[in-house]
């Protein structure tokens, strides 16, 4: 019986305390990350980004990202992935992407990705990540924030190690950050195809 209460009372606890996860005001958000996040766990395999919150980079014609990572033995992590601006026919973006852990804040994996794309055009971008929450076998929440120059995007990205997530689970995560479920773009409303 005690354990029952106990259960009930750190799920209470869990939920009382979590954070409404901000984005799109056109500034980096200070998002607490994961202190203790095992990076061989977390970038091995493949993530599919299967929903987002939108922004001038990420729309339902780009939501088909999967995320193919490693962790190198210095430590660097690197994440791989490419997309088609407008479906099958649009131009290919071909993205890598080399980070490691904020020196003064380790929740936060700052990125240099190199990204080029089929019209022959090269461009380098900063991109700050907070991997909000992961049980490491299913799913992940990131929260990004993408520097070019003077202009700043923000995203939250639920992944999923499978294209077609469980919508329980989704449901559940969806709620617990207060996300706002019409307001996100779905990767089962685009067409996805891969080079």
């Amino acid at each position: 019986m005690k354990t029952i209460i106990a259960v009930t009372i750190f799920g209470i606890l869990t939920y009382a305390f979590a954070e409404k996860l901000k984005y799109g005001e056109n500034v980096c958000q200070d998002v607490d990350g994961l202190v203790n996040l095992d990076l061989k766990k977390f970038f091995k395999g493949t993530w599919y980004l299967t929903h987002s919150t939108p922004s001038d980079r990420v729309t339902g014609s780009t939501i088909c990202r999967d995320y193919e990572s490693e962790v190198k033995d210095n430590g660097t992590v690197v994440v791989s992935y490419g997309y088609y601006e407008n479906g099958a026919d649009g131009n290919y973006y071909d993205i890598k992407c080399y980070g490691n852990q904020n020196k003064t804040r380790i929740d936060i994996f700052n990125f240099d990705c190199y990204s080029t794309n089929t019209r022959g055009e090269d461009n380098v971008l900063h991109v700050n990540a907070s991997f909000v929450a992961t049980d490491y076998d299913n799913f992940g929440v990131i929260y990004r924030c993408v520097e070019s120059g003077t202009h700043f995007e923000d995203n939250v990205f639920i992944i999923f190690r499978q294209k077609d997530p469980k919508v329980k689970q989704f449901k559940k995560i969806v709620k617990y950050y207060e996300l706002e479920v019409d307001k996100l773009i779905s990767r089962k409303d685009a067409t996805c195809s891969t080079k």
